[in-house]
């Protein structure tokens, strides 16, 4: 009877609801004289965007880009070199060729030539397959594809599935010499945010063009050597506009392009030789000079505003070469710099276009923001900007640490939080955490170590000295193998690009199964900031509860980790700086390398696993006491919060994405070209909503989850899905609705089913320490054998 009592009032229990117009020729500037019809600053240059109130100031001046440390990877991460390489990057370049950023693509061949390089605003191919001679390929879209999704599941229907960007050429660099004869590709030079690519005749190395590619330029600039212009369209070029033509011979220093696509596109070029340059249309398609060409050659679109042509003609001999990242902090505030290396120094300064969250964090007021606006490929609308050096100020940032800001839980709730870690602490845990993958394994060893960290912080007062010890010796045993590297699916260190990679996806003649997508990809650099923060987390913790513990290993070994993914140093020899990161983009980059390419650019799905890497690098400097360490973590967290909002989790008042996406609350998977409301492992509402709420953690629920966006996600899509939710990821959804609703999310996760990574005694304890927690009791009266039982929680 006892127990049939039990399962009745369990049952009650889990009902429980919880609360809850283009440019005219006329308008052309005809002539050699590009610098005429210059615009006043009042009329071409205002501010716009919401910057911050002061400059970011410096007592600062330290850069917090310090080295982590100096150390090898351990001797236990047998070296190898990776099985894939680039044919086009330059060997004599000492950098690691980098392997989730926007310049991927350009290293390797794909399906088609398809694959884009993203510099934005402008999408890039080499070698596309559209017709006409080889070459780079610019794409700038107006607009996106949005594609409609039909219900699935228990996803509802809904208008704006996906977007994507067309692929089409609005304008390719080709030569007449290349009309038979692709060129060879070579990526001479890269840094994080540019590249130098150059595509060189066959047989004569003196015959190149190249091409210095930079995050948001205004142009695309190509450097001619030895060889006769060409210029394709895939549309029609319907009127060329030039200082002196006849019978469609157009000659001069600048031609303004219009082409019969819908919006009516128009593009100039730019000969800034000093000899005039001579294009004869040919075909409807096709530009094409009368003799070989030696200077630089830059081209733009043209936007809609009707100073775009003169900004352009005024700006047009200064570019962008490369650029300089640099980061500051003093705890509370911070700030980051991206300086633009130029192809000359003094003068003008360059025009570059911006994001709107760079727009929004500009701290600097020698930075111009023009009216000029085009579309980026996946952020919204980008602004054209003039100024050598971008500071950018983040003023909120992470106050968060180990537990939750009130760390001490509700009384009322200790009872249960206290069962639950006595049946938790009591398990098994190597069942858990020595799994075949590093993933799964990570999750159960971060749910274990944030249990053992509960009960070994005095500030908790859960005082259960048994418990105590007990959790933090499973914790440790369960480490160590990990810690030894020898787990199931062991590290291998990876020569070639510079980082820590699974054993399980290399060739079978060295131990790993030959599949690239083995691990999730990770052998091929996909994943690591999700896969390595669980393993990072769970270090910061065991080293933080017992810091003599095999205190050389896990140094070493944690700081391998870390720096793989997110090494603030460049040419330290070890490792790549900063892979998984991009300053430009904002956020982290999950894709990795991809054997065909990534014909959609870099992804990213779960953006708090990516929080969770910077939280246990954050973690990791508290325990170890360096302060710019846990700097850095705070502006990456700082950073990713804001692009969060911007792209990837929408608000009703975003501005940003297209109005149909907002209405789905969150993206989905995230590429460089499109956003897609799905996930790479099925279609269900909880897994789309659910991979962006784990794991939960006060910095995932204290700082970046803005309650107000919680909020209007529950009520437009979770609430009216939840009961149909089945497995663990009722226990997500729910740990994630304890930031708004912590009390009707308690008396829930007492009886739900949890996710494996997920602690069940960890989910009570967070929404218990949340400030608006009040134990819900419910009278229930039941009646066995003529005796009434009632008034239980």
């Amino acid at each position: 009877m006892r127990t049939q009592l039990l399962l009745v009032i369990a049952a009650l229990l889990s009902e429980l609801s919880p609360s809850a117009a283009a440019p005219s020729s006329a308008d052309f500037t005809s002539g050699d004289q590009l610098m005429g019809n210059k615009p006043s600053k009042k009329q071409s240059l205002f501010p716009r965007g919401a910057k911050s109130e002061e400059p970011l100031q410096r007592d600062m001046k330290a850069s917090i880009f310090s080295p982590i440390s100096s150390d090898s990877a351990p001797d236990s991460f047998q070296k190898i070199v990776h099985p894939f390489k680039s044919p086009f990057a330059n060997q004599s370049v000492s950098e690691p060729i980098p392997t989730n950023s926007w310049l991927g693509n350009l290293f390797y061949p794909s399906a088609d030539n398809n694959a884009p390089t993203t510099s934005d605003p402008y999408i890039l191919r080499v070698f596309d397959k559209y017709g006409g001679n080889p070459g780079l390929s610019i794409r700038q879209p107006d607009e996106k594809v949005i594609g409609k999704y039909q219900a699935q599941n228990n996803v509802p229907e809904t208008d704006t599935g996906y977007f994507i960007n067309q692929q089409k050429v609005d304008l390719r660099f080709t030569t007449v010499e290349w009309k038979n004869a692709t060129p060879i590709q070579n990526v001479t030079s890269w840094d994080m945010l540019s590249a130098n690519l150059r595509l060189q005749s066959q047989r004569n190395t003196k015959q190149y063009i190249d091409f210095p590619l930079v995050r948001g330029m205004a142009y695309v600039t190509a450097d001619y050597h030895n060889l006769t212009p060409q210029f394709f369209s895939q549309n029609a070029i319907i009127e060329v506009t030039a200082a002196k033509s006849s019978n469609k011979t157009y000659s001069g220093h600048k031609f303004k392009l219009k082409f019969n696509d819908t919006p009516t596109t128009y593009f100039v070029i730019y000969a800034l030789g000093k000899d005039p340059l001579t294009l004869r249309q040919v075909d409807g398609q096709n530009l094409v000079s009368d003799k070989p060409y030696n200077g630089v050659i830059r081209a733009a679109k043209l936007t809609d505003d009707s100073s775009c042509e003169s900004i352009l003609d005024e700006n047009v001999y200064v570019w962008p070469i490369g650029a300089k990242v640099d980061a500051y902090s003093d705890g509370k505030e911070a700030g980051y710099t991206i300086e633009w290396i130029l192809n000359k120094q003094g003068g003008k300064e360059v025009l570059q276009y911006a994001y709107p969250h760079h727009i929004e964090s500009l701290a600097d007021d020698h930075v111009s923001i023009t009216t000029l606006n085009l579309a980026s490929s996946a952020k919204g609308a980008m602004t054209a900007v003039i100024g050598n050096k971008w500071t950018l100020a983040e003023k909120e940032l992470s106050q968060i640490s180990w537990l939750p800001s009130n760390p001490e839980a509700s009384e009322d709730a200790i009872t249960d939080i206290i069962n639950n870690l006595e049946k938790e602490t009591g398990s098994d845990i190597s069942h858990e955490t020595l799994l075949d993958d590093n993933y799964f394994s990570g999750k159960a060893l971060q749910k274990y170590a944030l249990i053992a960290l509960m009960l070994n912080s005095p500030e908790t007062k859960l005082k259960n000295q048994e418990m105590a010890k007990t959790s933090l010796k499973k914790l440790k045993d369960a480490l160590l193998p990990y810690i030894q590297n020898k787990q199931k699916d062991p590290f291998r260190y990876d020569t070639l690009y510079k980082g820590i990679v699974s054993l399980s996806g290399l060739p079978k003649a060295e131990g790993g199964t030959g599949d690239p997508n083995a691990a999730f990809g990770h052998t091929y650099y996909s994943d690591h900031h999700y896969h390595q923060g669980y393993l990072i987390v769970t270090a910061a913790i065991v080293h933080h509860l017992d810091t003599n513990w095999m205190k050389k290993e896990i140094t070493q070994w944690t700081e391998t980790l870390i720096r793989d993914a997110n090494n603030p140093v460049k040419g330290d020899g070890k490792f790549a700086p900063f892979r998984m990161w991009d300053w430009f983009a904002g956020h982290s980059w999950a894709g990795g390398i991809k054997i065909n390419g990534a014909l959609d650019g870099r992804d990213q799905e779960s953006i708090p696993e990516s929080v969770n890497f910077y939280w246990g690098a954050k973690l990791w400097g508290l325990a170890t006491q360096n302060q710019n360490l846990v700097k850095l973590s705070n502006l990456q967290l700082a950073i990713s919060k804001r692009t969060a909002y911007s792209y990837f989790w929408l608000k009703d008042d975003n501005k940003i994405m297209p109005s149909g996406l907002i209405k789905n609350k969150v993206v989905g998977i995230y590429f460089e070209q499109k956003a897609d409301y799905t996930t790479y492992f099925g279609r269900y509402l909880e897994y789309i909503h659910g991979i962006q709420q784990l794991p939960m953690t006060p910095e995932l629920g204290e700082y970046i989850k803005d309650p107000d966006f919680v909020q209007q996600e529950w009520t437009q899509k979770l609430e009216p899905a939840l009961n149909g939710v089945q497995g663990g990821w009722k226990g997500v959804l729910l740990a994630n609705y304890a930031i708004i609703d912590p009390s009707s999310a308690f008396a829930q996760l007492r009886t739900v089913e949890v996710d494996g990574g997920q602690s069940r005694a960890f989910s009570l304890y967070f929404a218990a320490t949340q400030p608006n927690f009040k134990r819900i009791c419910k009278r229930i009266t039941v009646v066995i054998l003529s005796r009434t039982l009632a008034n239980t929680c």
